[in-house]
């Protein structure tokens, strides 16, 4: 009696864990009232963890050859990754507690999400670690592939409790746009700009209160609010940076970073994905001299259009239309990603009623990857050395000398 009671009063505990936790897995397709897009409530799949990779011995890792690929957006085969698009409405702000990531001005699709979808909600959420694609420092030496940069957590509610790393996050998944100072003038009429710290505007705001004499803040003659009253304090307040945040359709394609090796125990080629990275497009802005261009801000879709986050105007954001490049946003890496999108499933062809997971779209290959590097003494990328159709030859080649690699071990 008394083990029943202790298995029953488990199973109580963990239900009410459950219930209260934000759900690890893919959309139901339920509506409010009890209504059921559908004949059957697609809920009886469990949650899952990714099936292990087959274990290697060193002894049996007897070649390998590093590639860098790219799943492109526009090839058909590769649509299943990125479609259907998520987008915002005007009133979407970044979530405030893991309860408020799936809040209605998300738009999100009923039943299934892309990938970008699927991957934006779990760094919300603490599931994925971010690694950047530079050092924040030295912006121009892009080897973040590396994961030599990641974006530090203590725990997996970081993005709701702790400003900085919010921030962080909100760089690479967003177009900020440039803070905007107040300016101001003190009692004696001299000019003076107050810097915005970490904590946020109110909060900051709040705490002078309690160290200074109240008096009142004034922006182009409108109260902003009845503190402050120190003219030495250096501090400058900035009207915070606007985000655009990326949906999925700005996603152009994604990079992996994978090892392809010979197994001598099971006598194969494998390969397996060691980093992936979505793509998107980035502004290019002109400086002085024509002949140089510097990067600009992410570039995001927003109502079906392309935009970059502004501080010239109300909106936070104004419409681009100019030069760009596609490069990666960030890199995460692909073990941890799997066991997140092996409970999120992906479009079937050939019968709604079957499901494939996007675990196993990536373990079955179902997407077309072009190379666009390989491990080689320079380490260099294929179009360092190769241009237009050049480059896709030499991709081709070299696809072709590893499996001229793997027919040779078997030709006696």
């Amino acid at each position: 009696m008394k083990t029943l009671l202790i298995v029953s009063l488990s199973l109580f505990l963990s239900n009410s864990h459950f219930a209260q936790d934000v759900s690890p897995r893919g959309p139901y397709n339920t509506l409010d009232g009890g209504i059921i897009d559908g004949v059957v409530i697609k809920d009886e799949v469990p949650i899952r963890s990714a099936i292990p990779y087959e274990h290697v011995r060193l002894a049996d890792y007897v070649w390998s050859k590093r590639v860098f690929s790219r799943i492109d957006g526009r090839e058909k085969l590769n649509h299943e990754i990125f479609f259907p698009f998520d987008s915002y409405f005007a009133l979407y702000e970044a979530p405030k507690t893991p309860d408020d990531i799936d809040n209605p001005y998300w738009n999100k699709h009923q039943e299934r999400w892309s990938l970008w979808t699927i991957i934006r909600r779990h760094i919300l959420l603490g599931d994925l670690g971010v690694f950047r694609i530079s050092d924040p420092d030295y912006t121009l030496l892009e080897d973040g592939y590396q994961f030599k940069y990641p974006i530090s957590k203590n725990s997996s509610d970081e993005y709701f409790i702790n400003e900085k790393y919010k921030n962080q996050i909100d760089r690479v998944t967003a177009s900020a746009g440039s803070a905007k100072p107040y300016d101001y003038i003190d009692f004696d009429g001299n000019p003076m700009t107050l810097r915005k710290t970490d904590l946020g505007y109110t909060e900051w705001i709040d705490s002078l209160a309690q160290l200074y004499e109240t008096t009142e803040i004034r922006d182009n003659e409108d109260v902003i609010k009845t503190y402050w009253e120190n003219t030495k304090s250096g501090e400058v307040l900035e009207v915070p940076a606007p985000m655009v945040y990326q949906s999925s359709q700005g996603i152009v394609a994604y990079n992996i970073k994978e090892d392809w090796f010979f197994d001598k125990e099971r006598s194969m080629l494998d390969k397996r994905i060691i980093a992936i990275a979505p793509v998107s497009k980035f502004k290019y802005a002109k400086p002085d001299s024509p002949t140089e261009y510097q990067q600009g801000p992410m570039v995001v879709y927003l109502n079906g259009q392309e935009v970059i986050a502004s501080s010239n105007d109300n909106r936070g954001y104004e419409e681009f239309k100019g030069l760009t490049e596609e490069k990666e946003m960030f890199w995460l890496y692909f073990p941890e990603l799997r066991n997140v999108i092996v409970n999120y499933y992906t479009y079937n062809d050939k019968s709604d009623a079957l499901w494939m997971s996007f675990d196993d779209l990536f373990w079955k290959r179902k997407f077309n990857a072009q190379i666009y590097r390989t491990s080689d003494k320079f380490d260099r990328e294929i179009e360092d050395y190769r241009f237009g159709v050049d480059a896709l030859r030499e991709a081709e080649k070299i696809k072709g000398e590893i499996r001229k690699w793997e027919h040779d071990v078997w030709n006696y």
